[in-house]
Formats: structure tokens, sequence, C-alpha cells
């Protein structure tokens, strides 16, 4: 599998090529969220690679990538999407994003429209309310204290998992959460949460989601989130689709009902 080597960093991806006779196949980048890694997608790869070229990143300190001291805000996770789409020939990309990836993909379709052709966002961390500062504020120092695996763990199960979470993939995300360094999973909460380029709290994201010009595909949980989201939207193809009931990996819990949205919208894309 390849790697883009920037500024000193190993960045991972792995590269799918469309089935052999697919029509007019699209660009898909997929963006996995915080303390993730590229395998997150197992559930939608199938289905888009049989139509269209995927490609699947570790972003820096997850998974396959390296994990260098610094460069842990939205704004440099951007600029290393920005460099893969260009380095493989997507642009323009279609953007297929959780949780935080997806401020980081919001924060790439605002700088550098040219390289996105669509979002899909799947239950985004953007725009949050202002008033989650301060527990994140605890949970910041928290994750940098003695017990860091605990508390990681807590808020994958405390906040992340509903009832109906299967019980193969709350094993997964906790699993998951351990293979991550504990300094790079703290530099990555504190600075996707408070860094210079963070969108995670409503009043610095909707000026930037609303520089989004690309047709949006949205995935919620939330109500409230939900109808941020279409405040912010700027093209007559977007769309929102709220599924209360599922946990914050809508993609994993109901893989069939987001593959089948998914793969209708791609399909009438405007070109």
């Amino acid at each position: 599998m390849p790697y883009l080597e920037r500024l000193g960093v190993r960045l991972f991806y792995a590269d799918y090529s469309p089935a052999p006779g697919a029509r007019s196949p699209l660009d898909v980048l997929l963006v996995h969220g915080m303390w993730g890694a590229a395998e997150g997608w197992i559930y939608q790869i199938p289905a888009l690679r049989a139509r269209h070229r995927t490609v699947a990143v570790d972003l820096r300190g997850h998974g396959r990538s390296g994990s260098p001291p610094g460069g842990y805000d939205v704004g440099d996770h951007a600029e290393d999407l920005a460099a893969l789409i260009r380095h493989a020939g997507l642009a323009p990309a279609v953007v297929l994003a959780h949780s935080m990836g997806c401020s980081v993909a919001s924060v790439l379709a605002a700088r550098h429209p040219d390289l996105v052709r669509a979002l899909v966002m799947i239950d985004p961390d953007y725009a949050g309310d202002a008033g989650d500062r301060e527990w994140m504020a605890r949970v910041a120092d928290d994750l940098e204290g003695p017990d860091a695996d605990e508390i990681a763990q807590g808020l994958i199960s405390d906040r992340f998992h509903v009832p109906a979470t299967p019980g193969h993939l709350r094993a997964w995300h906790l699993l998951e959460v351990l293979a991550r360094p504990a300094w790079v999973r703290a530099r990555t909460f504190r600075h996707s949460a408070f860094g210079p380029n963070s969108v995670r709290f409503r009043p610095q994201a909707e000026p930037v989601l609303r520089r989004r010009r690309q047709p949006v595909l949205a995935f919620h949980r939330h109500a409230a989130r939900a109808q941020v989201e279409r405040m912010c939207l700027s093209h007559d193809y977007s769309q929102v689709v709220l599924r209360p009931h599922a946990g914050h990996f809508i993609h994993q819990e109901l893989p069939d009902d987001v593959n089948d949205s998914l793969m209708r919208w791609l399909s009438g894309l405007p070109r």
C-alpha cells in the first residue's frame, strides 16, 4: 500500500480502483474520525469500489501513518489531505468523513474548493454547543494524566455508544483507542477542540461551514446539530439525514442504510 511523504510525515493510504466496466466513476476519499483509522470504512469500501475509485487515508498520528510531535490542528490535517488529493490525482474528490474527519474535510473544502467535488458527513463533530467547552477542557487535561486510557475509553462508551450499539462494535472501538499512544490521543483531542483552526464549537464553525459551496450529504443523530447543518448549506443538492437512535458510528451501526443513501446520492451528484 502506498504512502505520501509530507513535511517529514509518512501518510498511509489504501487506493482501490473501480471495478472493471464502472461507468463515470468518481474519486472518493475516506477520512476517519479521532482515534480511528482507515479500516473504520470496511462497511463502505466494498460498495464504493464497485463503482468508484476509493482511497482511504490514515490521518497523521493514526493507524499506519507517522506520529510527529506536532501538527494535530484541524488545519494541519486539512493540508495533509490537500497534498494527498494532488499527489494521488483525486481532484476534485468526493470526501466522505466521520466525526473529527468532518471538521477536517470542511476546512479542506472551504480552503481548497477546487479539490473537493462534494462532501459526505457522518455525525460531524463540528458546530457543537459552546457550553461544552468546560467539560471538554477537563477531558483534555485528564487525557494527559495517569488515567488516560480509562478516560479515553470512558469517553467512547459514555458519549459515542448507545444501547443499540452492537457488542462487537463496542469492543472494536475500545480496543482501537488503546492502539493510539496516549500522547497522540491527548494532542489530537485538545487540538481538535481548541486548536487555532478548530470548528468544534458553533461560533467558530458557522463561518467555515457557510464557505462550503459543494453539495453536502450529512448524517446526524442530534436534531439540533442537523438544524445547524441545514442553516449552513449553500448547494441545492445538499441533503441532511437524521438517525436519532444510532450511536456516533452511524456508518458502522447502520451500514446498509448509510450505503443505500450514499450510493443513491452519489448517482445523482451534479457533474
